[in-house]
């Protein structure tokens, strides 16, 4: 069965003033591609997007490609690093690149400047083909680069693809091999 658990938080004010980060989740299809099969352990991916259209797309992707994993949101930089710091550490962040407040690479540099995520899988997800920028998230430590499809066929391509890898001390690829398209 599928388990998505969404996860959200308000502010830092908010948490200062005893909210606690609401958790909800439903089942609704029977699978079998993203439970690590030594352990039994349910995939938890914790997608970061200030979009809440891609979210939405997301989540259908996975229910579309019968993926079993637990699903958790974060709207920005500031928001996932709070959620690291509050909750349990995900086994992979799915992270889009351009959001307010703390874009993907700042985040994707605060993870890696904390000893605690060093090694936490980081995606990066952005429309951006920029040989520039996919250089930067590169040598900052993502584990992937993905870049956005043009068409939903190819995020469950994706999708699939992502929730089908080891993320267990899943090193870095070689740089010709870091960029994920739809044409995988």
């Amino acid at each position: 069965m599928i388990s998505i658990s969404y996860t959200q938080t308000k502010s830092h004010e908010a948490i200062s003033d005893g909210f606690v980060p609401q958790r909800f989740s439903y089942n609704s299809f029977q699978f079998k591609n993203s439970v690590d099969n030594n352990s039994g352990h349910l995939l938890s991916i914790l997608f970061v997007d200030d979009d809440a259209d891609e979210s939405y797309l997301f989540n259908e992707a996975l229910e579309h490609a019968c993926l079993q994993v637990q699903l958790l949101r974060a709207t920005d930089g500031n928001d996932l690093l709070l959620q690291l710091k509050l909750s349990p550490t995900p086994d992979l962040v799915f992270m889009d690149m351009n959001m307010p407040h703390k874009d993907g690479l700042e985040t994707l540099v605060e993870i890696r400047q904390n000893q605690k995520f060093a090694k936490l899988p980081v995606v990066i997800y952005s429309t951006t083909k920029d040989d520039t920028s996919i250089d930067k998230c590169f040598k900052n430590g993502a584990n992937l680069f993905v870049i956005k499809p043009n068409n939903f066929d190819g995020l469950v391509r994706i999708v699939k693809h992502i929730c089908s890898i080891s993320w267990t001390n899943f090193p870095q690829p070689a740089r010709e091999q870091f960029v994920i398209t739809e044409d995988l």
